[in-house]
């Protein structure tokens, strides 16, 4: 019997047996970020990574390709458009971290010359302290109406937490005696020049299962943080509350987002004087809540049909809600756009952008997008197109003026550089920015093809490819996705969701690139995204490999040079199908990943994702998760591709844990990982510019295991 107990015990531990993988767990004492014996380890790994990679015959070669790209090549800069000022933050090489610029704007409303504001490499230096700037939401962080102050938050080694720092944009300093905290996961919106909305997490109050704060207060200049009142509430259970703030002066409004989880939400306005108002709308609406605000208006959409004012209003639906406070209240809710025949607007982050009176949103109808924009006109919204996209590129809103009505407009495709457009109504568009192209082009093309799902559904897939294929049946090609939160992936020119201008080595060498619109995702709309959540994720996984079993058994490449990578979310359904189906993968790169899907809720901000992945606690729920989870199937006697894992000691956003136990556990049963953890860069960690020796392993990785002696093409 003690043999047998003995043997037993061995196969728990090795995982022999689908059942015995499920249940064990012996890296839980990698999750802890800054723990001692994990961060002995993730160096150790990490120098044999790099030991390992770099001596391969083709590192340097790529490597000083590398830097050339990044010397030759920067990524567009990000634009803010207020009123009669703009800002952009723009990073190349020599300033990798970037650098936040100035500049007035021309009545035709373009930028005049830029001037330096605060250079964040030189403050890294100047501080000894490695900052990275969190620069979005100007709208609410830079004062209305002069927009000559600004709450900047400055993160430490790049993770979710950072310090608010006021800062003064005429004569780019810091404000002396200003507001200030100390790094913590801290929002902040201006209520007035002297007053601010704040969450912080400094203190010991409660906390969301996020770890963001439960409380909103109102913090006056001249006195202590830890004295401001709390205005408001949220709960424990929450996922996070979010600030914004709309108008000016005397109309200058407060917005607080309670997201209960991250498809049911709830807002409050908060007046100059403080007073603390609810609003009235519907709580199940697509992330991430509120999508935009004009001056009178918040913007959102329906994740559900909705009955207001007797008329029942269909998904996706595009509402505004008027926050004026004489507005009766069976007035308050208007809407802006009602989809039909086919219509999507499917981006929630640059989907939907809000000016001074007008809502301009992407429409998406089987793959082609136009820009339609909505006006208000007395009680109703008047909506006309704005801007069709052109054939293979995607359109994308990347700033509005909150104190006019311009917008800025990037169109990108695969093989077409990055243009961003400033739309004024009733003026030609002006271009901001021209981005030169990183490759020879005219040997590529995009095609959009089909594969069958399992299901019978239709799943369309995004390949880039050379024109002449070198290999036939054996062409070099990567695939990436993402598949969740209704978040969309649609081509761009070497952005991050392809890795940055990294990729241009790939492409150089004759490679291809494969970008699935699987479920999970928001390409399709709402219904697209619930498809695959909770208990049915596995039909995201199966929409990937339907595509990559399609481009095998159609003669395009074979699984010794098919590879896949992903990031996040991404990086969760890069391990999964590897996991699920090793034989049909060269390569895999695991960057930032979820990994262990019983354990996801205790790590990072994981506990917000419940309504996503489904709540490990409930025992159906858990053997949900335990049929897919990387970590519980990776099964000894199983040959599985090489991995490329990469993370930061500083994403507190998914926590390094699970890339650590996914390296640990891959070793465990003999299987190839090369593990890479930078001390910065938090859930960006694998950014070509701040982390080039990163990039340049990866794609040494790459090239080294999907390409063999491909040789790289010197056009």
């Amino acid at each position: 019997m003690a043999r047998q107990a003995i043997l037993a015990l061995s196969a728990l531990i090795l995982g022999l047996s689908a059942a015995s993988a499920t249940e064990v767990d012996d890296f839980q004492w990698l999750e802890a970020p800054k723990d001692a014996a994990a961060l002995k380890w993730a160096s150790a790994q990490t120098d044999a990574t790099r030991s390992a990679l770099s001596t391969k015959p083709i590192y340097a070669p790529v490597a000083a390709e590398l830097k050339t790209v990044l010397g030759a090549n920067a990524p567009p800069p990000e634009y803010s458009l207020l009123g009669g000022k703009a800002i952009r933050f723009r990073r190349d090489a020599a300033h990798p971290h970037g650098v936040l610029e100035l500049a007035m704007r021309d009545t035709g409303g373009a930028p005049g010359e830029w001037r330096l504001a605060l250079d964040v490499d030189a403050l890294r230096v100047a501080e000894a302290k490695p900052y990275e700037l969190h620069w979005s939401n100007a709208q609410s962080l830079c004062l209305a109406p002069a927009f000559d102050r600004c709450l900047l938050m400055l993160s430490p080694g790049g993770g979710d937490q950072a310090e608010l720092r006021e800062f003064d944009l005429l004569h780019a300093q810091f404000v002396k005696d200003g507001f200030r905290t100390a790094a913590s996961r801290t929002q902040a919106a201006w209520l007035s020049r002297n007053r601010v909305l704040i969450e912080h997490t400094l203190t010991d109050e409660p906390r969301t299962v996020a770890g963001w704060p439960t409380q909103v207060h109102l913090w006056s200049r001249g006195t202590k943080l830890e004295s401001a009142p709390v205005v408001a509430r949220g709960k424990p259970s929450d996922a996070i509350l979010q600030l914004a703030a709309v108008g000016e002066g005397s109309q200058r409004t407060g917005v607080i987002t309670r997201a209960i989880d991250y498809s049911t939400f709830e807002f409050k306005l908060v007046e100059p004087t403080g007073k603390v108002v609810a609003v009235d709308l519907p709580q199940r609406l697509k992330p991430f809540g509120l999508l935009g605000a004009t001056t009178h208006h918040l913007i959102v959409q329906l994740a559900e049909p909705a009955v207001i004012g007797g008329e029942t209003l269909v998904t996706e639906s595009v509402l505004a809600y008027d926050i004026a406070p004489q507005q009766p209240a069976s007035k308050r809710i208007s809407v802006v756009f009602a989809p039909h025949g086919g219509d999507v607007i499917n981006d929630a982050f640059r989907g939907i952008i809000a000016t001074a009176t007008r809502v301009s949103f992407v429409v998406d109808r089987h793959l082609a997008k136009r820009v339609v924009v909505g006006t208000y006109e007395g009680s109703r919204w008047k909506t006309e197109d704005e801007l069709a996209g052109e054939p293979g590129t995607n359109l994308t809103l990347v700033a509005g003026d909150p104190a006019g009505e311009d917008v800025i407009v990037e169109q990108a495709g695969f093989i077409t550089p990055t243009r961003l457009d400033l739309l004024r109504p009733g003026q030609p568009s002006h271009t901001l920015y021209s981005e030169k192209a990183a490759f020879d082009a005219s040997s590529y093309m995009v095609e959009i093809k089909s594969a069958a799902a399992p299901d019978g559904t239709p799943i369309e897939y995004y390949l880039l490819r050379p024109k002449t294929l070198a290999h036939p049946g054996a062409t070099p090609t990567l695939m990436t996705g993402y598949g969740a939160f209704g978040i969309t992936f649609a081509p761009g020119y070497l952005d991050s969701v392809v890795g940055g201008p990294a990729l241009t080595l790939w492409i150089n060498r004759g490679g291809a690139l494969v970008l699935p619109i699987i479920r999970g995702g928001g390409e399709r709309g709402e219904s697209w995204h619930v498809a695959a959540i909770r208990e049915k994720r596995q039909v995201s996984y199966d929409d990937f490999l339907a595509v990559a079993q399609a481009l095998v058994s159609t003669g395009f490449t074979n699984p010794q040079h098919l590879g896949v990578f992903g990031t996040s979310n991404g990086g969760l359904l890069s391990a999964t199908v590897a996991v699920e189906r090793p034989d049909l993968f060269g390569a895999v790169v695991s960057d930032a990943p979820l990994i262990d899907m019983l354990r996801f809720p205790s790590m990072g901000m994981g506990g917000a994702w419940m309504n996503e992945y489904g709540d490990p606690s409930n025992a159906a729920m858990r053997q949900a998760l335990l049929r897919y989870s990387p970590f519980h199937n990776i099964k000894s006697g199983t040959a599985y591709p090489p991995f490329f894992i990469t993370v930061s000691t500083e994403d507190n956003r998914v926590g390094p844990g699970h890339a650590r136990k996914l390296a640990a556990r891959l070793e465990q049963v003999g299987a190839k990982a090369y593990y890479y953890e930078d001390s910065e860069g938090g859930h960006g960690v694998s950014d070509a510019l701040q982390r080039p020796e990163l990039m340049a392993l990866r794609m040494t990785f790459l090239i080294d295991r999907l390409m063999g002696e491909v040789p790289r093409d010197h056009q």
